[in-house]
């Protein structure tokens, strides 16, 4: 069998990321596994061959609007192709179709993203994308998605496809056995307390709430830190306004990091403010580890994070729960202890416990 996959991750071109491990870990399945990824010119990417079946592509496009099309004409050059995936029912979803039409093929949409959400079709973008999404959904073949949440969301689609519900891998023994090569408070020592986030700096995320809740917070326990560990265009917005609401001394942002393990073993708590998501890799990696997460209500909340037992779980856009939830941990240790002890059964909520029969699973939705 030979699968060609259409995305835009382009962390699958960094030898050491965990896309690229889990990219290797699906052509392992087949004989032959390509990955067509939306990339600029500009960024000079080649071709490369990620294990000895397996192979990222990258568009090489002038420029983001022709990314579909640049992918439609490498895909339609490719032969002996039994399926062709979309990481999404969007872009890559309408290069992906019109690649399974040319080839004659077998079509299929992955979902990792909550795109029914209401705070999804805010921006005119996504608008479009929904769109699209109507397009591309009732002529898959195939559908996998990470949630129930999101399988229960597309139930107003007239689909012909058979819904396969397969969250992300988190291989948690693994990080279990990991030890943290540092302690995040020795590197900021002056804190009693270390919230955390880990997350993309992009607007769907709210990180810009994260600042102004821990502005309320900080007016109590002004001993308290926020660490950021992630990236994106938002980074330069939210910095200048740590430094506008005068927290800037006590919020640290550290950029893109390998090693989350370190972080998610020696941080107090972590916090995640964002409007939608598909699954929640981070919120199941903390947790499993014993870390205390107070989250919106998105991904695996409610099926995975349940409210006042293994988490504590907040409206979204509720700045006041957010607020008294990390008020909350801080200052009750009975609860506090509660959550981190739950926390670390989290792994008894999963569908998959070892990588060998999740991979088998994965195979499986490949198939008619």
């Amino acid at each position: 069998m030979n699968i060609l996959t259409i995305g835009s991750d382009r962390k699958i071109f960094d030898e050491t990321s965990n896309v690229k491990k889990r990219v290797v870990d699906y052509g392992s399945l087949v004989n032959e596994y390509y990955v067509i990824v939306f990339t600029q010119k500009s960024l000079g990417l080649k071709i490369k061959q990620l294990s000895g079946n397996t192979w990222a592509i990258p568009t090489n496009s002038s420029n983001k609007w022709f990314y579909i099309w640049d992918a439609y004409k490498i895909g339609r050059k490719m032969a002996e192709i039994d399926l062709v995936s979309s990481q999404d029912p969007f872009e890559s979803g309408l290069a992906g179709f019109l690649i399974s039409r040319f080839l004659k093929t077998k079509f299929q949409i992955q979902i990792h993203t909550d795109f029914k959400n209401p705070y999804f079709k805010k921006s005119f973008l996504n608008k479009i994308r929904l769109i699209l999404a109507g397009i591309t959904l009732p002529k898959a073949d195939l559908i996998r998605v990470v949630s129930t949440k999101i399988k229960k969301s597309l139930k107003d689609y007239k689909l012909k496809a058979k819904i396969t519900i397969l969250p992300i891998f988190v291989d948690l023994e693994k990080n279990e056995s990991k030890e943290a090569l540092f302690d995040v408070h020795d590197r900021f020592p002056t804190f009693s307390k270390i919230i955390l986030m880990t997350t993309r700096l992009e607007e769907e995320k709210r990180v810009s709430l994260a600042l102004k809740v821990f502005k309320g917070l900080i007016k109590k326990h002004k001993d308290i830190a926020l660490v950021i560990v992630g990236d994106g265009r938002e980074r330069k917005n939210l910095v200048g306004e740590s430094k506008k609401l005068g927290i800037n001394k006590n919020v640290f942002f550290e950029g893109w990091r390998d090693d989350l393990i370190s972080y998610y073993k020696t941080s107090d708590v972590l916090l995640s403010t964002s409007l939608y998501e598909g699954y929640g890799l981070s919120l199941i990696e903390a947790s499993s580890l014993g870390l205390p997460v107070v989250t919106t209500d998105v991904g695996i909340a409610g099926d995975i994070l349940i409210n006042n037992t293994n988490a504590l779980v907040c409206p979204v856009e509720d700045f006041g729960c957010l607020r008294d939830s990390l008020t909350k941990l801080i200052e009750d240790e009975s609860l506090y202890e509660k959550l981190k002890k739950n926390s670390l059964n989290v792994s008894e909520r999963l569908i998959y416990k070892n990588k060998f029969d999740y991979l088998d699973a994965y195979k499986k939705s490949w198939r008619i």
